[in-house]
């Protein structure tokens, strides 16, 4: 564990609440999810070349970023589009697999969503992002046995069957 003086002290910054919008195409199967903050989610359908996206629901949500209040360097969280706390829907789930793997005390895991859930090119929330995460949100944690991790979406298992809960305000550390 790093010493007191090395450990980065995050806060939020540029913080912006509005809707979680996922889309999918008719014809392919794709899914996509971004962040709108419209008064009222987007719900438009239009073609896009090959594809034809369709509205498929919305949550509240929030985005931000981190700033490290010692060196002022500030990490873009721009690729999360959302964070959705893990409810342990299904057990061959790998994210709720990775709450089941701690040993021992109180692990909350949440999926940080980037925009394109279905991944065919691969891509998702950067390990960099991650650990960002994982530390802003555990620097305030005072119980020993209490922590939260955060894994990338293209880990859950199924999406669209998914039963995990968006987070829709910065009081995250407020469930604790």
């Amino acid at each position: 564990m790093p010493a007191a003086s090395d450990r980065n002290e995050w806060s939020m910054v540029n913080i912006r609440n509005g809707y979680l919008v996922t889309e999918g195409c008719a014809r392919c199967g794709a899914r996509l999810t971004f962040f709108s903050r419209e008064d009222a989610p987007p719900k438009d359908s239009y073609s896009e070349g090959k594809h034809i996206w369709k509205y498929r629901g919305s949550a509240q949500a929030v985005m931000f970023d981190l700033r490290d209040e010692r060196t002022g360097a500030v990490i873009s969280l721009e690729k999360v589009v959302g964070i959705m706390l893990c409810t342990g829907c299904k057990e061959e789930c790998p994210v709720n697999r990775i709450a089941r793997e701690e040993e021992k005390g109180d692990t909350w895991v949440y999926a940080a969503l980037c925009g394109d859930t279905t991944h065919p090119g691969g891509r998702c929330v950067g390990d960099r992002e991650l650990r960002a995460l994982e530390e802003y949100f555990n620097q305030g944690i005072r119980r020993r046995d209490k922590r939260i991790r955060f894994a990338p979406c293209r880990l859950i298992e199924n999406l669209d069957t998914c039963q995990g809960e968006i987070i829709a305000d910065t009081g995250l550390t407020d469930l604790y």
